[in-house]
C-alpha cells in the first residue's frame, strides 16, 4: 500500500509539473506529434528499402547503392540551391509568428525564392550537363543523374514550404514534409508499380529512382497547396522590412553550415561509392539507415525545441533557454537508450531482413549506434548555436569536423571498407558536439549535456 500511495503521489506531482510548465508541455507535445509522423514515414521508408533490396534479389545491394549514390548527388546540388533560406526562413518567421507579423513573413517567404529559384535553376542546368563526369566519379548511371537534374528545383522548394511551416510551429505539416512526404509517396509509387508489374520492374533497375523523383513532384505541390492556403489566413499589418544584406546574413552562413552538416552525414558513403562499389554502398546504406532510428527521439524533440530557442533568444530569456535545454536533452536521452540497445543486441538480425549478404554490416552498425547515443547525451547543440546568432561558430566547427571526416575516410576506407568509414564517423560525431557542448557553456554558462545521477 506504502508503495502504490508513493506511485500515485510521483504521477501526480509529474503530471503537475507537466500542466503547469508551458515550455515543457509544448516542448512534449509538439515533439509526440512530429514523433509519430517521423516513425510512420520511418516504417514506410524502410518498407521501401525492403521492397528494393529484397526484391531484386542478388542484384539488391547493387541496385540499392546505385540508388543511394545517385540521391545523393541530387541532395548535394539541393543544398547549395536552398542557399541556406529554408532554416534563415525559420528563424526569421519564428519570430514574426510571435510577434503575430502575418505580412512579415508572406514578405520574407518571398524574399527567400527570389533567391532559391534562380540558383536552382542554374544548377539544376549545371547537374545536367556535367552527368557524364559525375557518372564516371560515383559510378551511378549518367542516366540517373540527367533525370534527376529536373526535380532539383521542386525539391529544393519544398524544404522551403516545409521549414516555414515549422517557423508557424505547424508540426504536423512540418513533420510530415520533412520527415515522410518523399519517401512515403515514393513506397506507394513503386510498391503499385511492383504488385502490377513486378517483372517489368525487375528488369527496370532504374524504378526506384523513377518512384523518388514522383515522390518529390507529389510532396512538393501538396507542400505548396498547404503553404498558399496558410499564407492566405495571414492578416496585413506594419512591416518591419527584411533587406538583401540581413536575409544573406543569415541564409549564407546557414547554407555553408548546412553544406558542411551534409558533407558530415553524407562523406562516408560519397566515398565508398569513390573508393569502393555500389554493393559496399547498399551493404553500408542500410546499416546507416537503421542506426538513424535511434535519433529519431533528437530529431523529433529538435523540430519543436529549435524555434523555441529562437524565441527565448529573441527575449534575451537565458534562464527559458536553458530550462527547454535541459528538458529536451534529458527526454532525448531516455528515449534513445531503448533504441540503441535494441539495434545493439539485434544487430545481426535487424540487417538479416534485407538479405544475407548485408549481414556483414554489423560491426558498421554497431559502430554507427555508438555515435548517435553520443549525439543523444549532448543533445541539441547545433540547433542552439544556430538559433541564438553564433551561426558563423557553429559553421567553422562543422568545417573542422567536415575536413577531419573527409582525412579519416580517405585513409581508413582502403584498409577496414564500410567498417572503417563507420569508425570515421563516430570519431567525428564525437568531436564536433564536444566542442559544441563547450562553446553552449562559454556562452550561456550552462552545459547542455544529460548524464544520469549526474545531471539535474
Amino acid at each position: 500500500m506504502v508503495f502504490g500511495e508513493l506511485v500515485k503521489t510521483w504521477i501526480q506531482n509529474k503530471i503537475r509539473k507537466f500542466s503547469s510548465d508551458k515550455d515543457l508541455s509544448e516542448l512534449i507535445k509538439g515533439s509526440a506529434t512530429t514523433f509519430i509522423v517521423k516513425i510512420l514515414g520511418n516504417i514506410l521508408g524502410f518498407a521501401f528499402m525492403l521492397l528494393v533490396t529484397k526484391g531484386y534479389g542478388e542484384d539488391g545491394a547493387g541496385v540499392w547503392g546505385k540508388y543511394l549514390l545517385a540521391i545523393l548527388v541530387l541532395r548535394v546540388f539541393v543544398i547549395v540551391g536552398r542557399f541556406g533560406a529554408d532554416t534563415a526562413l525559420l528563424k526569421f518567421i519564428a519570430g514574426f509568428n510571435a510577434q503575430k507579423l502575418g505580412e512579415n513573413i508572406r514578405l520574407v517567404y518571398r524574399k527567400a525564392l527570389s533567391f532559391v529559384l534562380p540558383i536552382c535553376i542554374g544548377l539544376s542546368i549545371l547537374m545536367y550537363l556535367s552527368s557524364a563526369y559525375i557518372s564516371e566519379v560515383m559510378s551511378v548511371p549518367q542516366l540517373y543523374v540527367e533525370y534527376l537534374s529536373f526535380f532539383l528545383l521542386p525539391f529544393a522548394w519544398m524544404f522551403v514550404n516545409t521549414q516555414s511551416f515549422r517557423g508557424l510551429k505547424d508540426m504536423l505539416s512540418f513533420s510530415f514534409f520533412f520527415n515522410s512526404a518523399v519517401t512515403s509517396f515514393a513506397f506507394i509509387i513503386f510498391g503499385l508499380v511492383f504488385l502490377l508489374s513486378k517483372e517489368d520492374v525487375l528488369n527496370n533497375h532504374q524504378a526506384p529512382v523513377y518512384a523518388f523523383s514522383v515522390g518529390v513532384a507529389l510532396a512538393f505541390a501538396s507542400s505548396l497547396f498547404l503553404w498558399i492556403r496558410k499564407e492566405k489566413g495571414k492578416g496585413f499589418d506594419p512591416v518591419q522590412n527584411i533587406d538583401n544584406k540581413t536575409f544573406l546574413n543569415m541564409s549564407v552562413p546557414l547554407m555553408l553550415a548546412q553544406s558542411i552538416t551534409f558533407i558530415m552525414g553524407w562523406t562516408d558513403q560519397f566515398m565508398l561509392g569513390v573508393l569502393t562499389t555500389p554493393e559496399d554502398v547498399g551493404v553500408y546504406g542500410v546499416a546507416f539507415k537503421y542506426s538513424t532510428l535511434a535519433v529519431v527521439f533528437l530529431l523529433a524533440i529538435n523540430s519543436i525545441a529549435t524555434p523555441k530557442f529562437a524565441e527565448f533568444h529573441a527575449k534575451n530569456d537565458i534562464q527559458g533557454l536553458e530550462k527547454t535545454v535541459k528538458h529536451s536533452t534529458k527526454m532525448i536521452f531516455w528515449a534513445t537508450i531503448p533504441v540503441v540497445l535494441f539495434f545493439a543486441l539485434f544487430a545481426e538480425w535487424v540487417l538479416g531482413f534485407s538479405g544475407e549478404s548485408f549481414v556483414v554490416g554489423v560491426s558498421t552498425l554497431l559502430i554507427l549506434l555508438a555515435g548517435r547515443f553520443y549525439s543523444s547525451i549532448c543533445g541539441s547543440v547545433g540547433s542552439i548555436l544556430q538559433m541564438t546568432g553564433n551561426q558563423h561558430l557553429f559553421q567553422n566547427i562543422l568545417l573542422v569536423a567536415a575536413i577531419v571526416n573527409v582525412v579519416l575516410n580517405y585513409l581508413l576506407i582502403p584498409i577496414y571498407g564500410i567498417t572503417g568509414a563507420a569508425i570515421a564517423s563516430f570519431i567525428c560525431v564525437v568531436f564536433w558536439n564536444t566542442i559544441m557542448v563547450l562553446v553552449v557553456k562559454k556562452k550561456f554558462g550552462f552545459y547542455s549535456v544529460y548524464i544520469p545521477f549526474l545531471s539535474k
